[in-house]
């Protein structure tokens, strides 16, 4: 099995550290590199190309983490940025995905989360902090997982491969579909994913 290759950029030593060994924990993701600038992660990430970056959205000395996820991105298209920040506030995470980065995860989220964030936007889905997912869930009527669902499905994937980047069982997976088109009253995947873009839920 082919790992996820994952570049941590944070200048925090301790924080590279521990997400190293939360990472490396895991069979399917294996850290490639770590660096302290962003200069160091444009030039790794030119040599390695890695499936995800995690990047720290507060890097001191020169550009910030935001103003990397357009570096990153225009020299290497193929790979996801997932930024990781201390800051909860709403407009961090909106300016992150303005910027084009594809998860965000907090420095305080369970280690579970992180590695979930990775596989998530490897697959091309965007992962948001819980507390956030719980904002938008509520303003659409969406639970945080059936979010999490919706995004998976949207970006291609089937019930198997939503079921292993969740942790769920396949059957878990149809239930929370069939939710989805309870909620949004349609029956297809394609009505699904059409009428939640209309809707902004996507």
């Amino acid at each position: 099995m082919k790992k996820l290759q994952v570049l941590l950029c944070d200048d925090h030593r301790m924080f590279r550290e521990g997400a190293k060994r939360i990472l490396d924990d895991e069979i399917d993701i294996q850290v490639v590199g770590d660096v302290s600038s962003l200069d160091e992660a444009a030039q790794l990430a030119v040599e390695l190309t890695p499936t995800v970056i995690v990047l720290d959205i507060s890097l001191h000395g020169g550009k910030s983490g935001l103003d990397g996820i357009e570096i990153l991105r225009e020299q290497c298209p193929a790979t996801k940025i997932l930024m990781a920040s201390m800051h909860q506030e709403s407009s961090f995470v909106q300016a992150a995905f303005a910027r084009g980065a594809s998860g965000y995860v907090t420095k305080d989220a369970a280690a579970d989360d992180l590695a979930a964030a990775v596989r998530v936007v490897s697959l091309g889905g965007q992962y948001v902090p819980e507390f956030l997912a719980e904002q938008k869930a509520a303003s659409s009527h969406l639970t945080a997982r059936e979010r999490d669902v919706l995004e998976l499905l949207a970006a291609g994937h089937t019930n198997a491969e939503i079921s292993k980047v969740l942790h769920l069982s396949i059957r878990t997976v149809e239930t929370y579909r069939s939710q989805l088109g309870r909620k949004l009253n349609v029956g297809s995947r394609s009505d699904l994913i059409r009428v939640a873009k209309l809707q902004g839920i996507l």
